[in-house]
């Protein structure tokens, strides 16, 4: 009797698991078959993309290329669905191809202020790296000397671009002449003509700088400075009262 309980119990056990199979292959086919893992592609040539796709029993589909510096030049660049995400079995995988890093120019600098640099090199899509001193007997301070790599080289886009500028030599003492009374772009060119840097504070709203007038000006008429040192010059319209030197 026990045998036969045993025997019973078995044949029981193995119907349910029989019919446990048929019910998971029943709901893999009605779902549209098994989920797959996606695999990891990018970095892969196009035809070792399409095989260890083919080899998960899925597909792929390339709609287009993109720079990128990540992944070389004729590989896979990025997927959709992402690896690692679970998807049915026959899935097409889109890829985008890499065309390699974006080159830029860099551009040619040397003789302009390094404010200036800085901005036409964000503009060409590269990087400021090393910024660099060193005195000069010609030229302004943050003057652009040179660049390393040098103007015209070809790099890759987000790439740094080290700058040589002029610290500026000090040299002999100057002494501030009046500018009261002077057109703003007179009195501003006379300075930097000198190795000045100028600082303008406007007295009003209206200030033009083609018809501006300094009224005073800081250091003031006689002070001895240096080059490389600042002055500020205040402006206003002409029917303001001039005022007097600081």
């Amino acid at each position: 009797m026990g045998k036969k309980v045993i025997v019973f119990l078995a044949v029981g056990a193995g119907t349910i698991v029989g019919i446990a199979l048929l019910f998971n292959l029943f709901m893999t086919v009605l779902v549209g078959g098994r989920q797959i893992t996606v695999p990891d592609i990018r970095g892969l040539r196009e035809d070792v993309a399409a095989s260890a796709l083919g080899d998960n029993s899925l597909k792929y589909q390339v709609i287009g290329d993109e720079f990128s510096v990540e992944y070389p030049e004729s590989t896979v660049s990025s997927q959709n669905p992402q690896p690692g995400q679970v998807v049915k079995q026959g899935r097409k995988i889109v890829v985008m191809m890499s065309r390699g890093g974006e080159f830029k120019e860099v551009p040619y600098c040397v003789g302009k202020p390094l404010r200036t640099a800085r901005i036409i090199h964000g503009k060409t899509g590269l990087l400021v790296g090393n910024v660099t001193r060193v005195p000069s007997r010609g030229g302004y301070p943050e003057e652009v000397l040179s660049t390393e790599p040098l103007p015209g080289t070809g790099v890759v886009r987000g790439s740094p671009v080290n700058i040589l500028v002029n610290e500026g030599s000090k040299g002999p003492n100057l002494i501030i002449p009046d500018l009261r009374r002077q057109s703003y772009l007179g009195a501003k060119m006379k300075l930097e003509r000198l190795g000045l840097f100028v600082q303008e504070s406007s007295l009003d709203e209206r200030f033009n700088p083609l018809r501006s007038r300094i009224v005073l000006h800081d250091p003031p008429m006689g002070h001895v400075v240096s080059r490389g040192d600042t002055v500020t010059l205040i402006i206003s319209v002409p029917g303001d009262d001039d005022g007097q030197s600081l």
